[in-house]
């Protein structure tokens, strides 16, 4: 498998026939970097369930996902809120070069995963890390002035840092994806969510606050 570059190609080799693991909407396997600068590093692909696969434009919903993503744990990060860092796992489109499937997301694998929250309500937040993503989640309402809400936080906590996966922003004008359940969503999500010491009083809440998906802690999709 390799992402096309002209003046420095990488490549990394998988094995398709053991899934790594399975999310709602993603089956994920396991590689290594063949060569470039993380030669030699484990790295995950994901591949979407059900033929969509080769439907580009939820790859480009995913990319889009990660860019806000990350624009919004920046500015977490410079008010720091806690002494540690949050971090994003940066995905690319890759293309495969033999088989059967076209295209696929890679990036860096990540150790010690842990769920902090869904896109509907559901929180882990019995520990410090779960505290921290549940008070992102509330920051990045405040932050869009409340049309936006980052949230499906997931990923590898380390000593230093967590560094996040597989997000999902959802928006008051459903523009990022199946995963993005609107403001309906958001009012839902907020109808669960419970601020800890890390919420500011300050950050704003949905005005009106509806019990519209159960909480659970998989991703919903619309």
């Amino acid at each position: 498998m390799s992402k096309p570059n002209i003046d420095f190609p990488v490549r990394a080799i998988f094995d398709l026939s053991v899934e790594y693991a399975r999310g709602t909407f993603k089956k994920v396997y396991k590689g290594k970097y063949m060569n470039g600068p993380r030669n030699g590093q484990s790295c995950v692909c994901k591949v979407f369930i059900t033929g969509s696969v080769y439907e580009k434009s939820y790859f480009q919903h995913e990319l889009d996902v990660v860019c806000k993503a990350a624009e919004i744990v920046r500015t977490f990060n410079e008010h720091n809120f806690v002494d540690k860092k949050i971090l994003i796992n940066q995905p690319q489109i890759w293309k495969f070069v033999a088989g059967n499937r076209d295209l696929a997301l890679v990036e860096p694998m990540i150790d010690n995963f842990e769920k902090f929250n869904s896109n509907t309500g559901w929180a882990q937040d019995k520990t410090a890390w779960g505290q921290v993503m549940q008070a992102l989640t509330h920051f990045s309402f405040h932050l869009s002035g409340g049309q936006i809400v980052l949230c499906d936080l997931q990923g590898g906590v380390y000593s230093d840092c967590v560094v996040l996966t597989d997000p999902v922003v959802m928006s008051t004008n459903r523009r990022f994806g199946t995963t993005d359940l609107g403001k309906i969503g958001i009012d839902s999500f907020f109808y669960y969510h419970i601020c800890n010491k890390y919420c500011r009083s300050e950050w704003i809440k949905p005005f009106r606050k509806k019990e519209v998906f159960s909480a659970i802690k998989g991703t919903t999709m619309i």
